[in-house]
């Protein structure tokens, strides 16, 4: 029998060094020995854009006891934190982006992540992934200066452009303006590709407010543990991810019409529809095991809702489950539990496929499904198929950490 032998590298990022440093050595010596590489990092922020493109690279706050703990409405983190963090986002051409186009999935950063994910075998631990841009204005975006794409010559085809001018952005450092609707767009915090195989993520968190959390088809990754917040469509993709005991933390300030919609899922398969199938990626999609929801706080969020008194007397809590991002996207919620009074009755929307292609009123998503919920999936719509065991109809266990293995 022979045994492969796994070569490991480690190396210590410190405050004032960069982690694409450290990246670049990871490149340099697993293309020569290939080599896996932990990369320790000194708890701190640090605001770069970054690729991690080597396989089996982990990244680990060192720090004695770790935190992934934000604070002043989310502007700061913890003593003890490790922040990755950039501040594109959709809608916005700074200058520092030379030529480069900033737009969506299917450009070069995935949804305008902070952090993309290319190499299979990612492992993180304990580190905060964030994307600035719906959050606070950071002290190198407002050393920058941006135009505003909707004016701009960019080659953009027709469908791209945005149709209407973009809100003028704040200028001070600091500034949690940014955080109101009317800002709000598109800025992932990490992204995965299609080849970011087998990622786990273990205590971690990701923050921003729209399209925090994207993967795409063929991605896989295990989130055990940690914090995952936004506000719309902020777990999003065609990616097989298992969620695991997380803390959901819906970021929404009262505004009217200010919903939060966690999940937006667009891979799975039925069987019993045969049309659009080239569309359609027979993989699993998003399986939330044991997370618990709630509300940001004064910490984590500016202005965050403190009573939704007025929501539950109308019988119109702003937190849903998922709105499937496709007919088709699979989407299960098992063992959820929240605060009192936050979730929607109705739970699921189709508000992102209603009218679409391939969309039957009566059924509209098929793979859409609950198992043990805290109110008993009471008031779903009929489509959401309430599980009387944790199976699937396919057969498939609800187990985030065989979530799409084959037996």
């Amino acid at each position: 029998m022979i045994t492969a032998l796994i070569l490991s590298m480690v190396l210590h990022v410190h405050a004032g060094e960069t982690i694409n440093a450290a990246l670049d050595s990871a490149r340099s010596v697993y293309a020569a020995r290939g080599e896996r590489t932990t990369i320790l990092i000194e708890p701190g922020t640090y605001r770069e854009e970054l690729t991690i493109d080597v396989p089996g690279v982990r990244l680990i706050n060192a720090a004695r006891k770790p935190s992934i703990g934000l604070k002043n409405h989310g502007v700061e983190c913890d003593g003890n934190a490790v922040r990755l963090t950039w501040y594109y986002g959709h809608g916005y051409q700074y200058r520092s982006m030379g030529s480069r186009i900033n737009y969506g999935g299917s450009r070069e950063r995935r949804w305008n992540a902070s952090v993309l994910v290319t190499a299979p075998d990612f492992y993180a631990e304990n580190i905060i992934f964030e994307n600035s841009f719906n959050l606070y204005v950071c002290d190198l975006e407002a050393a920058d200066s941006l135009v505003d794409i909707s004016q701009s010559d960019m080659p953009w085809t027709e469908k791209e452009r945005p149709k209407k001018a973009m809100p003028v952005r704040p200028k001070e450092t600091g500034s949690t303006e940014v955080q109101q609707k009317r800002y709000r767009e598109r800025a992932a915090a990490i992204s995965f590709t299609e080849t970011a195989t087998h990622a786990h993520l273990k205590n971690c968190r990701a923050v921003g407010r729209q399209d925090v959390l994207y993967g795409d088809a063929g991605a896989s990754i295990y989130w055990q543990g940690g914090i995952l917040q936004g506000g719309v469509d902020f777990i999003f993709g065609a990616m097989t991810m298992a969620v695991d005991r997380a803390t959901i933390v819906a970021n929404i300030n009262g505004e009217k019409n200010d919903k939060c919609y966690i999940s937006a899922g667009r891979s799975g398969i039925d069987p019993a529809i045969t049309n659009h199938q080239s569309q359609i990626t027979n993989q699993r999609g998003l399986l939330f095991y044991k997370c618990h929801i709630r509300l940001a706080n004064e910490d984590e969020l500016a202005q965050p809702v403190t009573d939704l008194s007025w929501a539950i007397d109308k019988g119109e809590p702003q937190v849903f489950l998922a709105r499937p991002w496709r007919w088709w996207g699979e989407t299960v919620w098992a063992y959820t539990t929240w605060d009192k009074g936050i979730l929607n009755p109705e739970g699921w929307s189709v508000g992102l496929v209603k009218n679409k292609e391939g969309f039957h009123p009566e059924n509209p998503c098929p793979n859409s499904y609950e198992y043990r919920s805290q109110d008993k999936s009471a008031g779903r719509p009929k489509w959401v198929k309430v599980l009387a065991k944790p199976l699937l109809p396919d057969g498939t266990k609800i187990s985030p950490k065989k979530w799409g293995k084959k037996d």
